[in-house]
């Protein structure tokens, strides 16, 4: 059985070693026969101890997988030529067309084995160490909760501005102030509990489910059933936090806004709502566009926001509105929160320049202190950067539907820019999945074996946040560096993407990166 291959260097070798299968089957399975009898026999030589020995045991059990490995050579013979060349290419092009949740799911695995079985099985302690008391909690359980409901007490019974203690919008006192009728703060946080649950299946399942449709369903269920047991969902139920329910608001107005135009109206009533409620939704404004060409009809909408938004900012009075305004602007200029819990840029920045994450030289990082400020506005300008490009890329591709790219550098932005503690990542799961199912197909191999490197490197990026920081290398206990790989590859996938349609080719979601 000849093989067809072009001549060269080492070819002439690979033409005698696959010319005929037959030959190489006989010889195996005589070097493997050979073995087992060699490994039974060596205790025939001279000074050789009694009994078989773990060496024989090993050699013949590599003489037995010689043997095995010559019968299916016997039994795989076929009178059809092989082109070498062909099968490799065949087999790479195989490998490339495999459906993006495999190099997804491999990128969770190697989170896994890194994060959850080494620390718990493959410590130094000899013993099982179970990933427990990772979370800065404090008792009683929902510290958040109880503050912004005292906060709320405070304000209506005794007149005392919520501010400074805290900088949630005013309006978001009001909306919880129906919460005093309940006296009990257990039965409250009872209430928060159930309500983040079901705020988080609508958010992660429900409308990733509708909006991916049924061929993306294993990507919503990967996301969904992990991120149940995450670290960020685990944080906010133990504060007593409301991200979920707050980006569920926003989510649906999305939703509505593209799918539903006939509700509209419910759609700004939503998206106001959530920037009250946590003032970081407001930058999914640049969702909130059907057409960018129209850029009449998306001033008109900004502004119309912006004006009902600012205004709704005095509902507790004019007083209470400087109180927040001075509260907001201090924490953006000089953040008093920061831990590994705050993975906004002014927190990584402020650590880095303290340690240096224990990765730099002493001297470096008092080098380092004296540029802080640039620091700061260089990555500030990069997410910027990458937000303007990814409207860009949203206005050049005219397309109608939520532009899932997009979504995800909304998220990165709004999740790294103000300050932003590790219950926020709770809310990442949904714009991960929709960034997934969103995926183009790329007919370059060139661009398909980048994609899978980039798809396996955003996987482990994102599952690795699911880990408590304390089992992770303390390099990697602050999250921004993490948020920050995930938003340059969301926008060099971004690229590609554009690249894709400009060759010509048409833009389609698939399960593949080629098929």
């Amino acid at each position: 059985m000849q093989v067809i291959v072009s001549r060269g260097s080492g070819i002439h070798f690979i033409e005698k070693v696959f010319m005929n299968f037959q030959p190489i089957g006989r010889g195996l399975i005589a070097f493997g026969i050979l073995g087992i009898i060699v490994s039974l026999l060596v205790d025939l030589l001279p000074g050789s101890k009694p009994g078989i020995q773990p060496v024989q045991i090993l050699g013949i059990e590599i003489a037995i997988s010689f043997l095995l490995t010559g019968v299916w050579a016997l039994l795989g013979r076929t009178t059809k030529k092989v082109e070498i060349k062909k099968i490799i290419q065949e087999l790479i092009d195989q490998l490339l067309d495999l459906p993006v949740l495999v190099w997804v799911v491999i990128g969770f695995l190697i989170t896994y084995i890194l994060f959850f079985i080494a620390p718990m099985f493959l410590n130094s302690t000899n013993r099982i160490h179970y990933l427990t008391k990772y979370l800065t909690d404090f008792y009683p359980i929902g510290n958040d909760m109880i503050a912004m409901i005292d906060l709320a007490k405070g304000w209506f019974v005794e007149g005392k501005s919520p501010y400074p203690a805290q900088f949630y919008p005013p309006l978001t006192y009001i909306l919880f102030a129906p919460s005093l009728l309940i006296g009990n703060y257990a039965t409250l946080f009872r209430f928060f509990t159930f309500g983040t649950i079901v705020s988080y299946i609508f958010l992660t399942l429900f409308i990733p489910a509708k909006i991916g449709g049924r061929n993306k369903i294993s990507f919503v269920l990967v996301f969904f059933i992990t991120g149940l047991f995450s670290y960020g969902l685990q944080f906010e139920l133990e504060r007593g936090q409301y991200n979920v329910f707050t980006f569920l608001l926003c989510m649906l107005a999305i939703y509505l806004f593209h799918y539903y135009p006939k509700y509209r109206i419910f759609a700004y009533l939503f998206f106001s709502i959530s920037v009250q409620l946590k003032l970081y939704p407001a930058i999914f404004i640049v969702m909130l566009v059907d057409d960018w060409r129209n850029w009449k009809a998306i001033l008109l909408r900004f502004i119309g926001l912006g004006i009902f938004n600012v205004v709704i900012l005095f509902a507790m009075g004019y007083q209470i509105f400087l109180d927040f305004f001075r509260s907001v602007t201090r924490q953006l200029i000089d953040p008093s929160w920061v831990w590994n819990e705050n993975h906004s840029i002014q927190s990584f920045v402020i650590t880095l320049t303290t340690d240096g994450f224990n990765m730099v030289e002493p001297s470096t990082v008092a080098l380092m202190r004296q540029y802080k400020t640039l620091m700061v506005m260089v990555l500030l300008l990069i997410v910027l950067a990458c937000f303007i490009s990814a409207v860009w890329f949203s206005y050049l591709r005219r397309e109608t539907g939520i532009d899932t790219y997009l979504l995800l550098v909304c998220m990165i932005g709004a999740l790294t820019i103000p300050i932003s503690i590790d219950y926020t990542l709770s809310i990442l799961a949904a714009p991960m999945t929709l960034f997934l199912c969103g995926l183009v197909k790329l007919r370059r191999s060139w661009h398909r074996f980048m994609s899978i490197v980039l798809i396996i490197s955003l996987s482990f990026a994102y599952s690795s946040m699911l880990i408590p920081y304390k089992y992770k290398p303390y390099f990697m206990n602050n999250s921004f560096p993490t948020l920050f790989i995930i938003l340059i590859i969301a926008t060099v996938l971004n690229v590609m993407r554009y690249q894709n349609r400009e060759n010509g080719i048409v833009d389609k979601d698939v399960d593949s990166l080629g098929s």
